[in-house]
């Protein structure tokens, strides 16, 4: 079989049954950077929403008269209570065959308090007393003491270190151990003492998963940076058989600790499904949205990861979101890769009584359908849901994914207005534009500049294009002049004099100024120097100045002789 391994030991523990042997796992690299990466991998593995449980019930029960309860995915093994046991096995119809590899993933919580106390086992069993189950409170973890259970092999995860039997030759507080029950104190084998620095009890929700391998019957764990494996070698002394069940137990003793955990992944007896789902609205607008009354299309694909798996069935149908008219679905296909073809009714993919034949472990059936959006459906924006949920001996299995609704409305408006600009200025095209829209209101910051030819340098006309689109994908595009002109110097206009003595001088006479832009500034003009003197004959100066509206000065000096 080839099946998920998580997590990277940092000691390898590999323990046969009749060899007792005790092994503490060291940290290969610095502890917190190496839990830190493994907790990562492991938590990033739990995403991958296979075998998921939406109601943790569906598979596991409370061991009656326990002090467990469940809420949907979340087991709380014991409350916030002294004297406390519980526990929850799977379901005894559909049992774990050890001639298949297991694969199980959880989120364990331990408590908030360093003195939280007594801790959680993972048990797999062959008790007669099947899911009734169930050993002491205190030390023995709802696994031990006189009650034990039989025929079974647990995994404790131990936040309190019991003076008596129940931890003998465990040194540490908070320890993980993989043990056999029984009645005298169980050997604790591939043992895992954490720092004292290092609590289980931490507040948090951590992820641990437990792997049986088949091939060489072995039990192992991963618990951040730790691990071990113990090697069994006859399953029917250790179990009495070749099937169990499996489950959780836990207690508290004179300490109150809220312990839960949260079952993420499961795959038993070679049984690995693996489920995806894509919607698309290429039969409608094709814009990656769907709007009321349009059709969008659905794909899921299921297939099993395993090779190793024998023949099952899986229960197969999907749940939409309540924005989507279940009346119009349509156009179902459903096909297996090896060419055969199903019929299946609107009713029965509703209903989740499409039976999947897995053949083969490497069958893969292809599932398409459409739906319409109803008419009335809103708010825009609302992510509508579509799942798709198989279920093989109770073990339910889920892929979702979402399509966004948009709603039309108004196209946005964009505000921009030609522009004149002199040779040499600057240019900001987005100076002074703006956009709005009527359901999303100011949207200015969506405007996108999709055209723009202006060249400051340069006299002549250019343009300069603006797009904006809102959230129903309405998109507008607004095209502005922009003109560069010229950016001349003004010209004056003034000649040399010559005047008699003893006559009178005006220094203005005959002066004029012109701009380019700015056409007759004559009245700009000012005498910025004069030196004439009528009454004595010489050669005299008068300068000019006059600056136009773009700032451009233009100076000149002309020569006035007396006679």
């Amino acid at each position: 079989m080839n099946i998920k391994k998580i997590g990277i030991a940092t000691t390898a523990l590999l323990l046969c049954a009749n060899l007792p042997m005790q092994t503490h796992a060291m940290a290969a690299e610095s502890k917190q950077v190496y839990a830190t990466k493994a907790e990562s991998k492991l938590k990033g593995n739990l995403e991958n929403n296979q075998g998921s449980f939406s109601d943790v019930t569906d598979y596991f029960s409370v061991v009656t008269g326990a002090n467990s309860s469940v809420e949907k995915n979340t087991v709380t093994i014991t409350p916030f209570e002294s004297w406390q046991k519980g526990g929850i096995w799977s379901d005894e119809e559909n049992k774990v065959d050890l001639t298949k590899s297991f694969h199980l993933e959880a989120e364990l919580y331990m408590g908030n308090d360093p003195d939280s106390a007594d801790g959680i086992a993972f048990v797999m069993q062959n008790d007669i007393r099947g899911k009734t189950a169930l050993g002491e409170n205190a030390g023995a973890l709802g696994v031990y003491g006189t009650n034990y259970i039989k025929n079974a092999l647990a995994i404790e995860v131990d936040t309190y270190l019991n003076g008596g039997d129940y931890d003998r030759g465990v040194s540490k507080r908070n320890h993980i151990a993989i043990t056999v029950p029984n009645t005298v104190p169980a050997r604790h084998e591939a043992l895992t003492e954490l720092p004292n620095d290092e609590i289980l009890a931490d507040g948090q929700y951590h992820p641990i998963s437990f792997d049986w391998n088949a091939s060489t019957k072995t039990l192992s764990y991963t618990y951040r940076s730790y691990t071990g494996s113990y090697v069994v070698n006859d399953l029917q002394e250790t179990f009495g058989g070749t099937e169990v069940i499996f489950g959780f137990t836990g207690s508290t003793g004179v300490n109150k600790t809220l312990q839960q955990l949260k079952i993420t992944e499961l795959q038993i007896n070679g049984i690995s499904p693996e489920l995806a789902l894509e919607i698309n609205d290429t039969k409608g607008n094709n814009n990656g949205k769907a709007e009321p009354s349009e059709t969008v299309s659905v794909k899921n694909t299921i297939s099993n990861a395993t090779d190793d798996a024998a023949a099952f069935k899986m229960e197969y149908g999907v749940d939409m979101d309540a924005l989507f008219d279940a009346d119009t679905v349509s156009n179902i296909v459903l096909t297996r890769n090896d060419g055969q073809t199903y019929t299946v009714t609107k009713e029965q993919l509703l209903n989740h009584q499409v039976e999947l034949p897995f053949d083969s472990p490497t069958n893969t059936f292809t599932l398409t359908y459409d739906v319409q959006v109803k008419a009335d459906a809103s708010p825009k924006g609302t992510m509508m849901n579509v799942s798709g949920i198989g279920k093989v001996n109770g073990v339910k299995y889920t892929s979702e994914n979402s399509i966004t609704l948009a709603i039309p409305g108004d196209s946005p408006v964009i505000t921009a207005s030609d522009k004149t600009l002199k040779k040499g200025g600057s240019f900001d095209p987005m100076a002074g534009v703006t956009a709005s829209d009527t359901e999303d209101g100011d949207v200015t910051s969506s405007i996108t500049v999709t055209a723009n030819d202006v060249n400051v340098n340069q006299e002549g006309t250019y343009h300069v294009t603006y797009s904006v689109t809102d959230s129903d994908d309405n998109t507008t595009t607004k095209t502005i002049t922009v003109t560069v002109t010229s950016n001349d110097a003004p010209v004056i206009t003034a000649a040399d004099k010559t005047v008699k003595k003893g006559a009178s001088f005006d220094p203005m006479a005959g002066v004029s100024a012109s701009d380019t832009e700015d056409g007759n500034i004559t009245d700009k003009v000012t005498v910025t120097a004069n030196d004439v003197d009528t009454s004595a004959v010489g050669t005299y100066h008068v300068t000019y100045s006059v600056t136009d509206s773009d700032g451009n000065t233009t100076t000149k000096t002309i020569t006035v002789t007396v006679t």
